[in-house]
């Protein structure tokens, strides 16, 4: 059994280039992950190869039952309720072990997104299909839950699509990994097969990726040597043109004209002529030297948070309540938030740090006294854990209303969290990673004394995820973040509040 994707071209209604152009790419049984940036194309490779989207160009391999299991966590899926009616031993058994409840499925709307996408991916396996093409699965996931996908995915015996940025469950699941890579100065891609989970796939990517950065410099270096041997050359044939040139000389004069005479008869033009050509040759293939090695441009860097403290030592104060979450309630004792201070939320999916991070936008919005003696307003920048269509039809509008400069330093911003800024401003389909790039982009334009930032790795790329933590490490405001990534929150929190059993507890 085999999925074949022959010469297959695609381009969004709204983009000049296509994000997909003749790719060629078989998926045999077993787990294939897709690796590459944000906005590369692989949710969009997915969605074809399951028949959810008809290419420009191309064929794919028809007559397999495929179920595509979606990255955006707020997508309810088609047979859910089918599901939650189903209790044979397969359907029990999944929703055993993703400790799913059999009301669950009835309230979908109150159910945190961690909750949502294990229901999403109890729905997928329950269909059993040929083909399963599973798009970030594990974004929204605590660990235990992580461990039980992995378990659960690992016994799916048919063609398995992995689009994750999950080194952990790479390595643990697939046998090959395809990797999405710029091959030209335009964005073009090519897609390369390398065997193995991330990590020995990453170090087989590094290693070319080192040997392409030697070969051109070695063919730069042979290109100017050449370049400069054919000037000198060059400067030699114009004194010898211009010493054999008969202009000038007395008619009378015929020892000199002799001279050039045998010059000519003796060949030493033709060989210069000769030794013109070959320098001509020479440098043309030099010049296909360096051009064949291309460096794959990359995006990463240093994100610099143009931002200050808040001139009042404390920018929230959050009275002891306890407000309702889920079933239950959530209770909160009183807490402060120093304006330097970086805080970590954390806890099992389900706990309430979502529905915690929304009553603190409640107590934000209440409106501040006027006056002079009012206290300073603080300015928040707020990214959603999974923005909605309204949200991200704003923020494209926002950046379309932009002045040239400030339109620059949102692109830039983009850019350092590694993604082509090219994409986003020619209005293609914006994948959830690149929103949430140019979300960040424009908010700090505000300069922010406070940031809240709820699951902010979710949708990234790894180099983007680096460079994010390395600016939240380093941002000398306060700090509210909700993560399942516990290397993330070590590195760029201090404090940590634990939701958990319907209270929430400092605990560090």
């Amino acid at each position: 059994m085999q999925l074949a994707l022959s010469r297959v071209s695609y381009t969004h209604p709204a983009a000049q280039d296509p994000i997909l152009n003749t790719v060629t790419i078989a998926f045999a049984q077993g787990w294939t992950g897709l690796l590459g940036d944000n906005g590369c194309g692989k949710s969009t490779l997915a969605r074809i190869a399951c028949g959810l989207i008809e290419p420009d160009a191309g064929s794919v391999t028809r007559g397999l039952f495929c179920t595509y299991c979606p990255q955006e966590a707020d997508v309810q899926p088609d047979c859910l309720h089918d599901f939650a009616l189903d209790f044979d031993r397969e359907a029990r058994s999944l929703k055993e072990r993703l400790e799913l409840t059999d009301d669950m499925p009835w309230r979908w709307n109150e159910l945190s997104f961690g909750e949502r996408k294990k229901l999403q991916i109890a729905c997928a396996l329950w269909q059993r299909p040929n083909v399963l093409a599973i798009d970030e699965p594990t974004n929204h996931l605590d660990t235990a839950a992580r461990h039980q996908l992995e378990s659960l995915l690992r016994e799916f015996d048919g063609i398995g699509i992995l689009v994750s940025h999950d080194r952990g469950l790479l390595d643990a699941l697939v046998d090959r990994c395809a990797s999405f890579e710029a091959t030209g100065p335009h964005g073009s891609t090519r897609i390369t097969i390398r065997p193995g989970g991330y990590t020995a796939a990453h170090a087989q990517a590094e290693l070319e990726r080192c040997s392409i950065v030697a070969e051109r410099s070695a063919a730069k270096a042979e290109l100017a040597r050449l370049t400069a041997e054919h000037e000198a050359r060059a400067r030699e044939a114009a004194r010898a043109g211009a010493r054999r040139s008969k202009r000038g000389l007395d008619p009378k004069d015929k020892s000199a004209r002799a001279k050039i005479d045998l010059a000519i008869w003796s060949g030493q033009d033709g060989a210069r002529g000769k030794l013109a050509n070959q320098m001509e040759k020479r440098l043309v293939t030099a010049r296909a030297r360096v051009e064949t090695a291309r460096v794959a441009k990359r995006y990463d860097g240093d994100l610099f948070l143009d931002a200050a403290p808040s001139h009042r030592k404390t920018v929230l104060h959050i009275p002891a309540s306890a407000i309702p979450c889920g079933p239950g309630s959530l209770e909160i004792p009183e807490l402060y938030v120093g304006n330097t201070e970086h805080i970590g939320i954390i806890g099992p999916n389900g706990a309430g740090k979502t529905t915690f991070l929304d009553h603190v936008r409640r107590l934000l919005t209440i409106a501040m006294p006027a006056g002079p003696t009012a206290p300073e307003v603080v300015e928040v920048l707020d990214i959603p854990q999974e923005p909605d269509r309204r949200q991200k039809e704003l923020a494209l509008a926002e950046m379309r209303q932009l002045s040239h400069e400030e339109l620059g330093s949102v692109l830039s911003c983009v850019a350092q969290l590694n993604s082509d800024p090219a994409r986003i401003l020619e209005g293609a389909e914006t994948s959830p990673g690149e929103l949430r790039k140019l979300m960040i982009g424009l908010g700090l334009r505000e300069r922010p004394s406070l940031i809240i930032m709820d699951e902010p790795t979710n949708h990234l790329d790894l180099h983007s995820v680096q460079a994010l933590e390395r600016a939240l490490a380093g941002y000398p405001g306060a700090l509210l973040v909700v993560s399942h990534d516990a290397a993330f929150i070590e590195a760029c929190t201090s404090t940590t509040w634990r939701i958990e059993d319907g209270r929430l507890r400092p605990v560090r």
